[in-house]
């Protein structure tokens, strides 16, 4: 029932309008008395709601419960502070990151005048996020270009410059070539002369990390490369104390 419960969760939290339990059945691949007992566990803890006679929404136990998760979460608490830091020092937005099927989720999304916004799920096109595609290039291809694709059909494939990739391979291929070791240059597809530079972070007993740095500068390249350098080491004594 756990896995069942979590699948539901997940998928009336993604759905663009209340599900009804035939909906939901489908979706999860099971019988629909099945689904309707796991609902009825879900609606009693508050996780679940019904709208209508006939169909299912996310109730506000799923916020609190994530609310109370940001709170406990050691990688989101220790890594705050180095973040603002980051942004504040090199005058560009700094963004900590990770992949979630074909989601990135953003740990941290901080700005040079010390606003900082964490724990951002869902919402931002993948393939025009510098940090979310330093992540997907450590991934086999196949797999890089199922979540490419299954992003571009929840987020649609917004083109806002020429150098925009015009698809899942072309976007995958271009992000390759974009490589400067460990770093990721797009600058973003151009996008009013932005540089967007990400590297990837490895935190053991957490899954792959990346940091980015984004937003119009006088730095060079080389600079930024630097600064993200400092950022990891930093973040990386934050983080290795971890329980």
């Amino acid at each position: 029932m756990l896995t069942t419960g979590l699948d539901i969760l997940r998928i009336l939290a993604e759905a663009e309008e209340p599900l009804t339990a035939t909906a939901i059945a489908q979706r999860v691949g099971l019988h629909v008395s099945n689904v309707s007992r796991t609902l009825r566990v879900l609606i009693t803890h508050g996780y679940v709601r019904k709208p209508s006679y006939h169909s299912f929404a996310v109730d506000l136990g799923v916020l609190s419960l994530a609310g109370s998760a940001v709170q406990q979460l050691p990688v989101l608490t220790r890594s705050r502070d180095c973040m603002q830091r980051a942004a504040q020092e090199t005058l560009l937005h700094a963004s900590l990151a990770t992949l979630h099927r074909d989601q990135v989720l953003y740990l941290h999304r901080c700005s040079p005048d010390g606003t900082c916004i964490s724990a951002v799920a869902g919402g931002f096109p993948l393939h025009l996020s510098v940090v979310g595609l330093r992540l997907l290039l450590d991934l086999e291809e196949p797999r890089a270009l199922t979540l490419l694709s299954s992003a571009s059909q929840r987020y649609g494939w917004e083109r806002p410059t020429a150098r925009t990739p015009k698809d899942p391979e072309d976007c995958l291929a271009k992000a390759r070539d974009c490589l400067r070791g460990p770093f990721l240059h797009t600058n973003h597809w151009d996008l009013n002369n932005e540089q967007a530079v990400a590297v990837p972070l490895s935190c053991p007993g957490y899954p792959p990390l990346a940091i980015s740095l984004h937003g119009v500068t006088t730095m060079n390249a080389h600079a930024i490369e630097t600064a993200l350098a400092h950022i990891v080491q930093d973040l990386s004594t934050a983080l290795e104390t971890i329980s």
